[in-house]
């Protein structure tokens, strides 16, 4: 009896793709992981946290907003 075709089975998928796709974006999270790193060091670089300090005097014989000279 002719019934319905068995239906066919689809073509094999080519892994090699989604392999470079899967290497592609662990690449990127990697570098993406690396800036944000670097920025994070960069700020906490700039901050005096020594307990140094300034050992200068501070010069406080400048003027005011309003301009009067104090000596």
């Amino acid at each position: 009896m002719g019934g319905k075709p068995q239906p066919q089975m689809p073509p094999p998928v080519d892994t090699s793709v989604q392999d470079k796709v899967d290497a592609s974006e662990a690449k990127l999270a990697a570098e993406k992981e690396k800036s944000l790193g670097l920025k994070k060091k960069g700020m906490h670089g700039t901050i005096l946290n020594t307990g140094e300090g300034i050992t200068e005097e501070a010069d406080t014989s400048g003027s005011l907003l309003g301009g009067k000279k104090y000596p």
